[in-house]
């Protein structure tokens, strides 16, 4: 699928988790209508975890159609392109992601076709290209899901796909082509982008699965100044390689990610920008107000710029759903972190109780 420059530049919209049941929140979609109003993207990519809750779903495709529908109509609505990835917890409504693929394929202003013979769904590769030449590539890659602990990473296969389709772009316009990678769960390589600290350090985030027993912040002098981060990367167990390979010819200039909901910063490894997109949606854990989308701007000349756009600027310091924002303001992030905060919670009236046996111990 070809795209076109529109005045030398060409505007990526991406949005991170969503995570939306059967009734799609006011304020995810108020959010999304403000950003494209104030940006005028020419795509939108949708990165992974639009929908989850099989509660929610029950394997009604109907359903599923409904709220995705809804879920991209800020997009469809004023005839915009959009696209998607999948993360780890879009086939977890009892649609499997091949089926959700051909229902996306259903809604107006779809693009994209998912490669065959390799892992994964969805993935594709996008040209954007000006006066017939093509001057980027946007690959759309399907970063798989959950094991039984912690995350997959993308697969041997799929790079091998990368690799085919970066050489045979490269044979056909005689040079490789400048080219963003957009996925759902980060590349392992994003830990380079943090600083290791101690406990207790103002700002530290607990890491945890690979990274745990330590604590981190951002290395301020690798990252962007407005960047933030609230919670330990929840990178691939293993790393499969994907950085290495998409680092080999300098033709990937970015790589971005979500699944982190309440991270939000890009920096540079190894001449590749690595990028965090904090989450979009209103019904699920994420960063207030901070809640947002990231922009990747693409220039003909082969550069581009890249931020997030948040709905404190975009709308504001309301919400329609009170109860429902506040709620997951204090949402766990993870089931580690849920256990930690559970153990402090029944040490409170464990601790009372110890104060009361001595009060009475004294008397």
């Amino acid at each position: 699928m070809q795209l076109k420059f529109r005045n030398k530049q060409f505007k990526i919209m991406q949005v991170a988790d969503t995570q939306e049941g059967k009734n799609v929140s006011p304020d995810t979609l108020n959010l999304l209508n403000a950003a494209i109003e104030k940006e005028q993207p020419d795509l939108v990519v949708y990165s992974g975890d639009q929908i989850w809750n099989i509660a929610s779903f029950k394997g009604d495709k109907k359903l599923v159609r409904e709220v995705l529908f809804k879920l991209t109509e800020p997009a469809h609505s004023r005839n915009i392109p959009f696209t998607i990835c999948f993360g780890n917890h879009d086939r977890q409504v009892g649609v499997s992601n091949e089926e959700q693929f051909e229902i996306y394929k259903t809604i107006p202003c779809f693009v994209g076709e998912s490669a065959e013979g390799i892992d994964g769904a969805g993935n594709h590769v996008l040209e954007i290209a000006d006066d017939e030449e093509i001057r980027f590539l946007l690959y759309c890659i399907d970063s798989q899901t959950s094991l039984k602990i912690g995350y997959d990473h993308v697969h041997e296969n799929q790079i091998e796909w990368y690799r085919k389709t970066r050489d045979e772009y490269k044979e056909k316009c005689g040079k490789y082509i400048p080219s963003i990678v957009i996925q759902h769960i980060p590349v392992p390589e994003v830990i380079e982008l943090l600083k290791e600290v101690k406990k207790g350090t103002k700002g530290a985030v607990q890491g945890f699965r690979n990274h745990a027993g330590k604590w981190y912040v951002l290395d301020k002098t690798k990252v962007n100044k407005e960047g933030f981060m609230k919670e330990s990367p929840a990178d691939p167990m293993e790393n499969g390689g994907q950085f290495d390979a998409m680092a080999e010819k300098g033709d990937v200039k970015g790589i971005y990610f979500g699944h982190d909901h309440i991270n939000s910063f890009n920096g540079k490894v190894r001449e590749i920008d690595l990028g965090y997109t904090q989450g979009a949606g209103f019904h699920v854990y994420g960063p207030g107000l901070d809640r947002g989308v990231r922009m990747i701007n693409l220039n003909t000349d082969g550069t581009f710029e890249t931020y997030d756009r948040r709905y404190i600027d975009l709308v504001g310091n309301k919400v329609k759903e009170k109860f429902l924002f506040n709620l997951y303001r204090f949402m766990p992030t993870n089931g580690y972190e849920a256990f930690q905060k559970g153990i402090k919670i029944l040490a409170v009236p464990a601790v009372i109780a110890v104060i009361i046996l001595i009060i009475k111990f004294l008397k």
